[in-house]
This record gives structure tokens, C-alpha cells and sequence, in this order.
């Protein structure tokens, strides 16, 4: 294993999260005072529903990932070269005939959800979407051609890039054209993508034309048979976040729907932050079942114990985050906001903690409880949500989407654990036990005083941002004086200077 490009990867793919963090925030705020929260919900409506069109497209990202690395590793750069030209142009050709054919669905499906008064823009957007998407899926499939190749900090590069280039875009073109000049500036932020990707991997694949032209059917069959049943897992994963928009906007409203969108990119923005940094090891351990796979379980308990000391102290600061974000991002206190966002935060603080589990299953090909789990997430969602929003409200739909994540990844988890015969005392590391107790304590005492304090008088910015700091204070000595801590120094210092 490749320490010190793991380690680039890792540390680009934080630094990459954290610039989007910033610019989604600036970004969000900006759509907030120029198009207002109903208007966001319609965006962000549409973008859920037209993402259905790529699902039949997922699994191949997964596939070019695991099989380019299979072939480096064996050294073999044409079939490499043969596997990207054939994922591209399966795609494109299968994506634009579904586009195509399932543009009146999503017409339908907005006039469906969408009220009279926004439904001319919504279907005024619905090209630029459609477009967007077609040209996101092909630069996925490029970009995990990098990836194969362990250059996941190039893919970063172009993924920084374009967020920059959304915002400016969106910034000159939302005052004049509204909703339409924010498609337009997503569709070019997703063709510069593709072209930045392509031209990138050509300089990795000997060979490799600037217009994809040859297609392998052995090299189809290939992916094929990997990314049908990882293909069955990404069509569960997204269809997560399209069906409770979908039943948020139906039984709850377009405001709902856009408090919904934020709290989702807040808590999924951190879980990024530690996840995709932890995901950089797919290929790695992919590239290990090929040569040592008796290295693969230190890599999951390693990899486990990192996730477990990051995620603790930084969830427990989210939830008590979340009034001061909402007052900053927002301008105001929200508490529909700040309740899904508790609820958002419990259901993925448990997906990261069985996120190592499910990036040794990706990497090894042994999806058959990846795919049970994400399954009954998406069935347990699709019904008990859609029953919770009709008897029972918004904050019921959200509260059965965190539930149904939860079930979904612990079923992964477990199973790998009993599979693996991976002791379950593993789940809790002897040395980050303090951070657990003092995040716990302090999270809820903090909350209990932000609730008193604005039931009663309200609570001032200030306050706010005082409260988050106290507890980041509070789990500073035991984070600091972690064994990981020193250890994640060391490796930092060893592997940049090396």
C-alpha cells in the first residue's frame, strides 16, 4: 500500500469538502435572499426527481473503480483504457435514451407535486437538469478512472474547481434569470467536469482517444457483472432522498422541502468530510484482494477506530451547531430546520461508523449484505414514510428517512462483524470511550440550556457561538491526548516529508 498517496488522497479529499462547504454556504445564503426557501424547495424537487434517470448508470462507477485498479495492479493498460471507453459510451448512450424517454414521467411527476403558481418554472428548468445530469454521470465514470488509478487528489482538483465556477455562475446569472440561470450555471459547472476529467485520465492511459470509439463486450460483460449487484445497491441509496422530498413537498409543503435540503447538505457535508477520506481505501483494497488479502482486517479496524474518534466529537458539535448555523446561514432561528437536523445527524453519525465495513465490501466485491441493507432502508422509507406524512406531518417523514438509514447500514455492519468473525467490541475503542462520554454529556446539556434559553427570552448569536465552543473545549483534552491523535500526526508529518 501506497502510504503516502492514501494520505494525499485523504488529506485533498478534506481540503476539497471543506472548500465546498464554503461554498455551498455562501451559495445557499445567496439563493435564500435572492429566490426565497419555496423557490430552493422547487430546485432542489426537481433535482431529486430528475437524479431517478441516472440510476441505471450508478453501478458503473463503482465497477471502473474496482476493475482500472485490478488492471493496474496487473499492470495491463489497454484493458484499462477499454474499460473507461466502454463505461462512457454505455452511459452516454443509455442515459440520453432514458433522458429522452422519461422526460414526460418527470413533466407528470412535477405537475404532480409541484403548486399552479411554480410549476411554468419548474418545467422550464427541467432541460438544463436533465442536461446536467447526463454530462455528471459520464464525468463520474471519468473521474473514477482517476480514482482507480489512486489519483483521487486530481479528481478533487476538478471537483473544487467547478463548485467555484458554480457559485460565480449562479452569482451573475440568478439575479437575471432566476431559477433558469441557476440550471445553466449547474449544466456548465457538469460539463467542465467530464472535459477536466477526460483530459486528465488520457494523461494516465496510453492510448486513450479524445473521443471515446471502442467498444469491449467482454469488458461490458465484466463491469456488468460487478455493477448489477452493486448497481441494485446505488438505485436503494438514491432513491433515499428523491422519495422523501417527494412526500415532504406532497403532504407537507415546498418550505418543508427546502428546510430539509439544508439540514440534508449540513449533516451529509461533515459525514463527507470523514467518509470520502476513509473511501479513498476502495481502491486500495481492492488492489490488496488481489496481492495480500490477509492485510485487509487491520485495514478495517484502523480504518474503524480513525472514523470513530473524528466522528464522535464532530457530531456531537453539529447537533449543537445547528441553532447558531441556522441563525447565520438561514438569518433567523429555525426550528423546523434544527430539528432535522438532530434528527439527520443521528441517522448518519451510525452510517459513518459503518462506513469501514461497507468500503471492505466494496473493495473485496462481497455486496450481498451491502445490498440487503440498503434495500430494506429504501422499502422502510418508501412506506413507513409515506403513511408518517399522512397521518402524522413533515417531521414524521423525516424522522422515519433517519430511522430507515439506520436499520439499512447496522444490518451492513453486523453482518460484516459475524461474517469477518470481527469481535463486537470493536465498535467501542477502549481509547476514544472519554470522548464518547463527555461528547454525549455535553451535547445534551448544551441543548437543554439552548432549549430553555429560547423557550424563554431568546438567545442571542453570541450565546450561540459561545455554547459550540464550550463544548469543543470540553473534548479538546481527551481528542488532543488520544493515541490516534499522536499517531494521525505522525503519519501526516512522515508521509508529507517522505
Amino acid at each position: 500500500m501506497n502510504r503516502r498517496r492514501v494520505l494525499l488522497n485523504a488529506l485533498s479529499t478534506v481540503m476539497q469538502l471543506l472548500g465546498n462547504a464554503a461554498v455551498l454556504f455562501f451559495l445557499y445564503r445567496f439563493l435564500i435572499h435572492t429566490v426565497g426557501i419555496e423557490r430552493l424547495g422547487v430546485w432542489s424537487l426537481l433535482l431529486a426527481t430528475t437524479s431517478l434517470v441516472t440510476l441505471a448508470n450508478q453501478g458503473l462507477s463503482m465497477s471502473i473503480v474496482k476493475f482500472v485498479a485490478k488492471y493496474v495492479a496487473r499492470g495491463n493498460a489497454v484493458d484499462v483504457s477499454l474499460l473507461v471507453q466502454t463505461a462512457i459510451l454505455t452511459a452516454a448512450v443509455f442515459l440520453g435514451a432514458i433522458s429522452a424517454a422519461l422526460f414526460p414521467a418527470a413533466r407528470w411527476a412535477l405537475s404532480f407535486l409541484l403548486p399552479g403558481s411554480r410549476l411554468a418554472e419548474g418545467l422550464a428548468i427541467l432541460p438544463f437538469a436533465l442536461i446536467s445530469l447526463w454530462f455528471n454521470v459520464l464525468g463520474t465514470i471519468a473521474q473514477a478512472g482517476l480514482a482507480g488509478h489512486e489519483l483521487i487528489t486530481l479528481c478533487n482538483y476538478i471537483e473544487f474547481a467547478g463548485s467555484l465556477s458554480y457559485l460565480g455562475l449562479a452569482v451573475v446569472f440568478v439575479p437575471r434569470y432566476g431559477l433558469v440561470g441557476l440550471a445553466a450555471a449547474q449544466a456548465a459547472q457538469a460539463a467542465f467536469g467530464l472535459f477536466a476529467a477526460w483530459h486528465l485520465l488520457r494523461r494516465q492511459i496510453p492510448g486513450l482517444p479524445v473521443i471515446p470509439h471502442r467498444w469491449s463486450a467482454a469488458r461490458f460483460k465484466e463491469i456488468v457483472a460487478y455493477g448489477v449487484q452493486f448497481q441494485w445497491v446505488t438505485i436503494c441509496q438514491s432513491l433515499r432522498e428523491p422519495v422523501t422530498k417527494a412526500l415532504l413537498a406532497r403532504f407537507a409543503g415546498l418550505a418543508y422541502t427546502g428546510f430539509y435540503d439544508m439540514a440534508a447538505r449540513l449533516v451529509v457535508t461533515l459525514r463527507e468530510l470523514i467518509v470520502q477520506s476513509n473511501q479513498v481505501l476502495i481502491p486500495t483494497v481492492s488492489n490488496l484482494h488481489e496481492r495480500d488479502r490477509t492485510a485487509i482486517p487491520g485495514i478495517y479496524r484502523e480504518s474503524y477506530r480513525l472514523v470513530f474518534f473524528l466522528a464522535v466529537p464532530a457530531f456531537a458539535i453539529l447537533v449543537v451547531a445547528a441553532p447558531l448555523v441556522s441563525t447565520v446561514w438561514i438569518g433567523s432561528y429555525q426550528p423546523l430546520f434544527v430539528r432535522f437536523v438532530l434528527l439527520l445527524a443521528a441517522a448518519w453519525f451510525v452510517n459513518v461508523l459503518c462506513n469501514p465495513a461497507y468500503v471492505v465490501d466494496l473493495g473485496t466485491g462481497a455486496l450481498r449484505w451491502v445490498t440487503i441493507g440498503c434495500t430494506v432502508t429504501a422499502i422502510l422509507n418508501a412506506f413507513l414514510g409515506f403513511f408518517a406524512g399522512k397521518w402524522l406531518g413533515g417531521t414524521a417523514i423525516v424522522a422515519v428517512a433517519s430511522s430507515s438509514l439506520v436499520v439499512g447500514y447496522l444490518t451492513v455492519l453486523i453482518a460484516y462483524h459475524l461474517q469477518s468473525n470481527e469481535p463486537f467490541s470493536t465498535l467501542l475503542p477502549q481509547e476514544s470511550r472519554m470522548i464518547l462520554g463527555l461528547s454525549v454529556a455535553g451535547a445534551i446539556v448544551a441543548l437543554a440550556v439552548l432549549y430553555w434559553s429560547s423557550a424563554s427570552a431568546g438567545i442571542s448569536v453570541a450565546a450561540l457561538a459561545s455554547t459550540v465552543v464550550a463544548l469543543a473545549l470540553l473534548v479538546a483534552f481527551p481528542v488532543w491526548t488520544h493515541p490516534i491523535r499522536r499517531r494521525l500526526f505522525q503519519w501526516l508529518t512522515s508521509g508529507l516529508l517522505s
